[in-house]
């Protein structure tokens, strides 16, 4: 997932070079706009399962550490199973959205290119964070989940 965000940055960013470019000889890339900001969603979509497995997020657990270990566990599972059922709440209804878009036929404005897949990639990204969350709360290890 770390190598599809890295190849949608590459992809923004080869596409803006190339538009402002172009922009110099009087002929820009139609659809950069929207190209970049479907791009960005997939980078962020694509990384958030990684992310998720290398415990990269953001936590302040200043107050949580002064607790004991026992403590401490159980204020981990409470978040994780809330993380689990908003990664769950968001893949469902980013799959329900998708459908709709799709059935819709909503496009994007200047290439007419369609709003579901996108949609889909969110939600398939989600799922995976679910599975992530389900291995951390089963107590399996980051080395065994890599295997």
């Amino acid at each position: 997932m770390n190598y599809l965000a890295a190849l949608s940055i590459i992809a923004m960013m080869l596409l803006t070079c190339a538009d402002v470019i172009l922009r110099l000889f009087k002929h820009p890339i139609l659809g950069t706009y929207e190209l970049v900001g479907l791009f960005g969603a997939l980078t962020i979509t694509f990384a958030i399962p990684a992310t998720t497995l290398s415990k990269g997020h953001v936590a302040v657990d200043f107050l949580v550490e002064k607790l004991p270990a026992a403590a401490q566990k159980i204020c981990n599972s409470i978040a994780t199973l809330l993380s689990l059922f908003l990664f769950a709440l968001i893949a469902w209804q980013s799959f329900v959205y998708a459908n709709i878009l799709r059935n819709s036929g909503e496009v994007t404005l200047s290439l007419q290119m369609p709003f579901y897949p996108i949609i889909y990639a969110i939600s398939a990204a989600c799922m995976l964070v679910c599975i992530v969350l389900i291995f951390e709360l089963a107590d399996i290890s980051h080395k065994e989940l890599c295997i």
